[in-house]
């Protein structure tokens, strides 16, 4: 399969394959209680995936500056967090829905649905890290100050389980967030203004990804010289 793969990625753009040859295959038989989450990808990840699966890249191949805020993150996980084997820095990232977030540098992009257990997958609010990992550096100086902001963040980690049974989707003029449903256990978070899905699965099969969509945007090219994209990089290399 994986030779077949890269024969076809030499021969054709991404738009000529039928992807459904290949991923997916195994969509009818996943246990009845996996759900679906989506990400962004490139062509050459795809191809990847066919070949491999899709898993976590090595974190010897992160670039420094993002797996020191990875490691910083996970160094303020609670127990209950830890003995599920909850990590960012050992997490494959996806959304809940078909919006995935539109990361720069990339003028082709694709969206995959992937098919994946509730149970081994958790949500975060990545608006938390956003607004918060700027202000911290690459060097992490005045680190003390930010430890219960850290701490807050895990606490606000909940299940995918949970999050698909106690959160509904809200749309406003400022934007789309999550609410917790009025049934939802108290000790939940009441919002999730950007919720982004840790996946705990070592390696997700071929057989549970496909293919969404396939985007092409010409008017959003820029300088890679400035900001260079080497082939290979996935979505959690560039968060």
């Amino acid at each position: 399969m994986g030779q077949r793969a890269d024969g076809l990625y030499r021969a054709y753009d991404g738009a000529s394959i039928d992807w459904s040859v290949m991923l997916g295959t195994g969509l009818a038989d996943v246990p009845k209680h996996y759900v679906s989450v989506y990400r962004e990808c490139s062509l050459d990840e795809i191809v990847r995936i066919v070949r491999e699966g899709l898993s976590v890249p090595p974190a010897e191949t992160r670039h420094p500056d993002m797996r020191a805020e990875m490691e910083l993150l996970d160094r303020h996980r609670p127990k209950r967090l830890i003995d599920k084997g909850v990590s960012r820095l050992g997490a494959v990232y996806a959304v809940p829905t078909t919006e995935t977030p539109r990361f720069p540098f990339r003028n082709e992009r694709y969206v995959l649905e992937l098919k994946v257990d509730p149970e081994e997958s958790f949500v975060g609010d990545m608006d938390f890290i956003s607004c918060l990992i700027p202000f911290i550096g690459a060097n992490q100086t005045g680190l003390d100050r930010y430890r219960g902001a850290f701490q807050k963040y895990w606490e606000g980690v909940v299940s995918l389980k949970d999050f698909n049974a106690h959160y509904r989707r809200i749309d406003t003029p400022e934007g789309t967030h999550w609410m917790a449903k009025s049934t939802a256990p108290a000790k939940l978070p009441k919002t999730f203004f950007t919720p982004e899905v840790m996946i705990m699965t070592p390696i997700i099969s071929p057989r549970h990804v496909r293919v969404v969509r396939r985007e092409v945007t010409e008017n959003e090219r820029c300088d890679h010289d400035d900001h260079p994209v080497e082939q290979g990089m996935t979505w959690e290399d560039e968060r």
